[in-house]
C-alpha cells in the first residue's frame, strides 16, 4: 500500500533524513521517499498506516503534512 503526501518544509538532507527515521519506526512501515526537490513523502506499507499517525510523528518534528 503507498501513501504520498507533500511537506512544505522539506528542504535539505538533513530533513529528508528526519522523515525517514520518524517515519520508519512505525511497524507496518516497509520503505520512506523523500523527494527534496517537490517535497514530497511516499511510503509502502504491507498494513494500511493511519495518516493522523504520520502527521502527528512529522508535526513532533516541526514538519507540516500536506495531502
Amino acid at each position: 500500500m503507498a501513501i504520498k503526501f507533500n511537506v512544505p518544509e522539506i528542504s535539505c538532507d538533513h530533513c529528508k533524513s528526519t522523515i525517514v527515521n520518524t517515519l520508519s519506526n512505525i511497524e507496518s512501515i516497509e520503505s520512506v521517499d523523500v523527494d527534496i526537490e517537490t517535497k514530497d513523502v511516499t511510503l509502502e506499507s504491507s498494513n494500511e498506516v493511519s495518516l493522523d499517525l504520520v502527521k502527528s510523528l512529522l508535526d513532533e518534528q516541526g514538519y507540516t503534512v500536506v495531502s
